[in-house]
């Protein structure tokens, strides 16, 4: 959206926007109204303190502090073992993400643009480019490239992408509660799935009973 865009829609002067954008000055119902109409929110904290999940790690592909909870992987191993591909890891041999995979792909390898193979974890970013990983997953099983991808996503069914890449092609395990990803001291304002492409029905009744509060949508 263009700030002329934006600030018709609120009533307000392009002036003021550019104001309030680049220099941090003006009223607090101006940038009320501007989160509003972009669909987020403010939250309030300490000068300091480490941001909210939503602010930083959310939104970011490559931040070592947006990671899978060790609670999570566990259970994971469990049924699948070493995984063979991170497609979207921020270091090149997970040490600092806990997966362990056989192969990784940074944000410099571009792993969108390189075939997967046999059982994938996939961990994306959470901004706007999630409807192109939700497509590769589903595209790379379906060519017999991948095996299985297993994608730790926002639980969102009324998003386009969930109709197009997940409904009728995937199984979803819906977790309980609410993760806390990396070293955020915060939970994620969202719940969370797993979404599985190739998967079988034993692999789906052994992945149940490692993860006995979530709740399976085949």
């Amino acid at each position: 959206m263009s700030q002329r865009a934006l600030a018709t829609l609120i009533e307000t002067t392009q002036p003021t926007l550019i104001t309030l954008e680049k220099h941090s000055r003006g009223r607090l119902q101006t940038l009320d109204r501007v989160l509003v109409a972009l669909g987020t929110g403010a939250y309030l904290a300490p000068t300091g303190s480490a941001k909210a999940f939503y602010v930083h790690a959310g939104n970011s592909a490559t931040s070592e502090t947006w990671t899978t909870p060790k609670e999570l992987l566990e259970p994971l191993y469990s049924v699948f073992g070493v995984f063979d591909l991170d497609p979207c890891s921020p270091t090149s041999n997970g040490r600092t993400t806990f997966v362990k995979a056989r192969a990784y792909f940074t944000e410099a390898d571009d792993g969108l643009s390189l075939p997967w193979f046999g059982t994938v974890y996939m961990n994306p970013p959470y901004g706007r480019s999630i409807h192109n990983w939700t497509a590769k997953a589903k595209a790379e099983v379906r060519q017999g490239n991948a095996k299985v991808v297993v994608g730790l996503l926002a639980a969102r069914p009324d998003t386009r992408h969930w109709h197009r890449d997940i409904v009728g092609s995937a199984s979803v395990l819906f977790l309980k509660g609410r993760l806390k990803f990396g070293n955020a001291e915060q939970v994620a304002p969202f719940p969370s799935c797993l979404v599985l492409w190739g998967a079988t029905d034993d692999l789906l009744t052994k992945l149940q009973a490692a993860l006995p509060e979530a709740w399976l949508s085949r």
